[in-house]
């Protein structure tokens, strides 16, 4: 399988660096600009996404994008690596709802600004991640009991953002607990051209 990840620096792709590491996969970076929220960068022909954002890999020729698609679709790709429950296992929709949850709440609700301007849907969607989240990690534990992909797509959030999430424990000890991984720091060595961050 040939990979190329488009990855622009300090980005969301970071964390797909992250996963293909852990993962253990062989793969190529393709480093491209993107328009960031505050005016920097621009637009990047050279990148293949059709929003000309990132993520984007490119596996044998076609574009996949997405960051929860794209999870999926490496972890079940690499099962050798443990990361994700395949397809048999019972954790399996579990994982999937995680998934969703993350997608469908934690991203939508973040990006609809402030608490203040939340409605009562997204408040309680809000709350019942808090709930669940919380409990997963409590006690030095991670989403899935053990690492796994869920904690890189979910913790690199509170890694960039942590005001996401409610302020101290759990969340404070799961940040040091998932940054501490070796995996991570050869991402970070890989996400600018020159390895600096």
């Amino acid at each position: 399988m040939s990979l190329i990840v488009h990855h622009a620096p300090q980005s969301r792709s970071t964390r797909l660096l992250w996963l293909l590491e852990e993962l253990g996969a062989d793969y190529r970076v393709h480093y491209v600009d993107i328009q960031r929220r505050d005016g920097q960068g621009r637009v990047d022909p050279a990148n293949p996404h059709p929003l000309k954002q990132v993520p984007a890999v490119e596996v044998d020729g076609q574009v996949l994008i997405e960051s929860v698609l794209i999870f999926l679709f490496l972890t079940d790709r690499h099962p050798e690596a443990k990361m994700a429950p395949g397809p048999n296992d019972p954790r399996r929709a579990e994982y999937l709802s995680w998934l969703g949850l993350y997608n469908n709440v934690l991203e939508t609700v973040l990006t609809s600004g402030p608490p203040a301007g939340w409605n009562d849907v997204q408040k309680a969607a809000y709350g019942e991640l808090d709930r669940r989240w919380r409990a997963a990690i409590q006690d030095g534990g991670y989403i899935l009991d053990e690492f796994s992909a869920l904690d890189i797509l979910l913790g690199s959030l509170l890694q960039w953002f942590r005001g996401a999430m409610p302020a101290g424990e759990p969340y404070d000890a799961y940040v040091q607990r998932i940054g501490a991984r070796p995996a991570l720091k050869r991402a970070w060595a890989k996400d600018s051209p020159d390895g600096h961050v």
